[in-house]
């Protein structure tokens, strides 16, 4: 099954949906199922003359049988259309119900593949989210401590720590994290982006690697050792490494993969070269959870000027895990 979560209605998200139609409205082995409120995909539609598309409209999983193209309505008392009038509690009020939807959602049925179009995290915190986003989300929900990984064509980041301010990075890096991050990121190499044997590069938190001791012991103390475990584990992995070369030396070719210590230190490299051409997937869950490297975009809305490669290429990821 492809699940499409529709995220918050003040983006771009359908926009880029609908010109991607040719990758989840042609006939499919399996059921391919978008998750949203109908009332807002139907306006937008109508709106800015987008075509139609012909749904089973369902409100359970249990509705949903064989392939087809299925919309679970999670607002079917929908009546504000424009999504400019809504408030942010209410735009996360449906942005939520379509993750909240996934609870009841078995895992037991055949591969999963869920593609989350972005969310707004104030909005959904309004509306009582309590996750930091959409990764944390899905962790909870399937009950595994999974990795975050952005990924472009040439360079691929995963993250020691998520959402978190910098100055609450340093306590939580310890050598038990980089061991467990690490494995998980070698594995989803593995499963989801076809990496036989990966090589990873695992970027040092203080600058330098520390400097023999000048900027903080970490690198040395909880890094270097966490390192040499996984290598005696055959794992190819090397590091820490200066994190202001080892994006550079895999983005050209040295390694597939780095892990990096916090948000930023992963998100810009990753973003300076893959801006367009990323995606987001959540490694280490037992189905596969991705969704395109970008925020709503409000500011985008309704003006025909969103890019759709993020989109295709998660919509591309979901179907090759889906083997279609």
């Amino acid at each position: 099954m492809l699940v499409i979560t529709l995220g918050d209605p003040l983006s771009i998200s359908q926009q880029c949906l609908v010109s991607l139609a040719s990758s989840w409205a042609q006939p499919s082995p399996g059921p391919v199922v978008f998750v949203g409120s109908l009332v807002q995909w139907t306006h937008q539609s109508a709106r800015f003359g987008w075509p139609t598309f012909t749904w089973r409209v369902v409100r359970a999983w249990q509705e949903i049988r064989g392939p087809g193209l299925y919309f679970f309505d999670i607002d079917p008392d929908g009546r504000t259309l424009a999504p400019e009038s809504l408030s942010a509690e209410a735009r996360g009020r449906i942005a939520v119900a379509a993750l909240l939807a996934l609870k009841d959602l078995s895992l037991e049925a055949g591969p999963l593949a869920v593609v989350t179009a972005p969310i707004d995290k104030k909005a959904c915190h309004m509306a009582g989210f309590r996750f930091p986003g959409q990764t944390e989300y899905f962790e909870s929900l399937w009950g595994r401590a999974g990795i975050m990984i952005l990924a472009g064509p040439r360079l691929r980041v995963a993250l020691a720590t998520n959402h978190l301010a910098l100055a609450e990075v340093t306590p939580a890096i310890h050598e038990d994290l980089i061991l467990r991050k690490t494995r998980l990121f070698h594995h989803a190499l593995q499963s989801i982006f076809g990496v036989q044997s990966p090589r990873i590069g695992v970027a040092a938190l203080n600058p330098h690697a520390g400097d023999g001791g000048l900027f903080g012991d970490e690198d040395s103390r909880l890094l270097a050792p966490a390192v040499q475990k996984l290598k005696q584990e055959g794992l190819d992995v090397t590091g820490p490494l200066p994190a202001d070369t080892v994006f550079f030396r895999a983005y050209e070719g040295a390694f597939d993969g780095v892990l990096a210590m916090y948000h930023d230190q992963g998100l810009g490299p990753l973003k300076t070269v893959h801006f367009y051409d990323a995606v987001n997937v959540t490694g280490g869950l037992p189905a596969l959870r991705i969704s395109p490297d970008h925020g709503p975009a409000a500011e985008l809305f309704g003006r025909g000027q969103a890019r759709a490669d993020s989109f295709q290429l998660a919509l591309e990821h979901a179907r090759r895990y889906l083997r279609w």
